[in-house]
């Protein structure tokens, strides 16, 4: 008996090191390309109009275990997105409302959700399901 709660003592800081961020919700935005190519087929002397797949971004929501302050350029690689056929990828942008900002940082906690912008990858598939990497 005495061993359980020695082992659950020590276990409790590994399962809440693991759950430091929660994304509470997301909304995904998928930006069409502007520019379009025209690919020639010199064989069958047919043209053809190709672009590049849509850039996978999202306005998510998230919370963290403890409230404080993080700077923004800090977070920009600490979301991740999982596409639908199974493949992940790291966020490259993060953005914030001016509003919610404060030089530079951004103020979230357990209870003071935050809300970004995210930019990940082209992609062909849609995001499936975004986490987040914050301490």
């Amino acid at each position: 008996m005495k061993w359980t709660g020695i082992v659950l003592l020590v276990l409790s800081p590994i399962a809440q090191a693991a759950s430091q961020c929660q994304v509470e919700s997301f909304q995904p935005i998928d930006i069409e390309p502007t520019v379009k190519a025209v690919q020639f087929d010199r064989e069958s002397e047919q043209a053809m109009i190709v672009s590049k797949p849509p850039m996978r971004c999202a306005n998510v929501t998230f919370t963290t275990a403890v409230t404080r302050g993080r700077q923004v350029d800090w977070l920009r690689e600490r979301f991740e997105a999982t596409y639908f056929d199974g493949s992940t990828r790291r966020s490259h942008e993060v953005n914030f409302k001016q509003d919610d900002l404060s030089v530079s940082k951004i103020r979230v906690g357990p209870n003071l959700p935050a809300t970004a912008y995210v930019c990940f990858t082209t992609s062909e598939t849609p995001i499936s399901s975004i986490s987040c990497d914050i301490d």
